[in-house]
């Protein structure tokens, strides 16, 4: 069936898609084929070279398409879906994902809630085990993802960008362009937290997704400086003056086996490493003008923001059991210096 109640307000699906012919297809044949109206698909498609625009004209006339000359990226490609988009409501989606049911209902639901600013879905990836569901993850204070810390499911940090709700009006264009992708659904969230903002979960809105099935292709040293670039562009931007101070060792350290790892093993690229870092040095003027806007928008301090993250260098459920030493050894200097830190809620899964 197809709700097409005259109260439903308009949601503006944005897919932003590049060389994914059939996985595009997927995705919009799963968007038209769940219940809820009315819906405006945008699809913004990144000069690809595959048949992606001609599927679209052919099989999906309903579809909004915007071509765009060249490759603008995940951000810039959203953007420019929001700046196009005619709902109160919109949605980023990605084109390696299926929709269910209720994934539109749940979401606006959860929006609906009071001081929600963005809502993220349940996103079921490929090759991702099933304990890493029963309770949702946060980040730590240099950015990396740390599983099972939230026992309620509808907490989360941030809102994942594979399929992720917002109110035009209130979030605007949702990305700064010179990310290009990997870590702007960190800083939306992010920011938007700082401005008192929350943001939330809708377990019920379920997303099937492929994971990294466009990226994957992509020359690893580009990925890995990407990654590596945003992830601190976030808490460049983000944290305060004394908040960067107090994270200096943590930073260091960071950087140093980030190094050490690139260079001994082939799970990140040393020259996109050092990429990363030299962008950073040489762009410092622009981090000065980015971060003082970011500075002035905010309405509480990181004190706030900091509850909901990490204390933790490592992620436990990934790492060898000899790490926890360095966890309680970080978690001891983040109390020493005054950084307050999430503490995982019970691991007792609700019914």
């Amino acid at each position: 069936y197809v709700v097409t109640e005259a109260t439903s307000p308009l949601v503006s699906i944005v897919i932003v898609n590049y060389d994914g012919a059939e996985l595009l297809r997927q995705c919009l044949k799963s968007v038209f084929a769940q219940p809820y109206r009315p819906i405006e698909v945008i699809v913004v498609d990144n000069a690809s070279v595959d048949d992606s625009v001609e599927i679209v004209r052919r099989e999906f006339p309903q579809v909004r398409l915007i071509l765009n000359k060249r490759n603008l990226g995940f951000a810039e490609g959203n953007n420019v879906g929001v700046e196009a988009a005619s709902g109160e409501f919109v949605v980023l989606l990605n084109n390696d994902a299926t929709v269910e049911a209720q994934w539109l209902p749940s979401l606006l639901e959860a929006i609906n809630e009071p001081n929600v600013a963005v809502v993220t879905s349940t996103v079921i990836t490929d090759g991702i085990p099933a304990e890493f569901y029963e309770m949702n993850g946060s980040v730590n204070y240099l950015g990396y993802n740390i599983m099972r810390q939230f026992a309620d499911t509808t907490k989360v940090f941030y809102a994942g960008g594979t399929s992720l709700m917002f109110r035009k009006n209130i979030v605007g264009e949702p990305f700064l362009r010179e990310y290009f992708l990997y870590h702007e659904d960190v800083y939306l969230s992010w920011r938007l937290r700082l401005q008192g903002l929350d943001i939330r979960m809708a377990p019920n809105s379920i997303v099937m997704h492929k994971g990294n099935a466009t990226t994957k292709k992509e020359a690893s040293s580009l990925i890995t400086f990407y990654q590596e670039r945003n992830r601190i562009l976030n808490l460049l931007l983000l944290y305060e003056t004394i908040t960067l101070i107090k994270l200096a060792p943590f930073l260091m350290f960071d950087v140093l086996a980030k190094l050490g790892n690139a260079a001994l093993s082939n799970s990140k690229s040393l020259p996109g490493t050092l990429k990363a870092y030299w962008w950073l040095a040489t762009h410092s003027k622009w981090l000065r003008a980015q971060r003082a806007k970011e500075q002035a928008a905010r309405k509480v301090s990181d004190e706030i923001v900091l509850r909901l993250m990490s204390a933790d260098v490592f992620d436990e459920s990934r790492a060898p059991k000899i790490v926890r030493i360095l966890n309680v050894c970080a978690q001891f200097y983040a109390r020493l210096v005054g950084l307050p830190f999430l503490t995982p809620e019970h691991r007792t899964v609700k019914n």
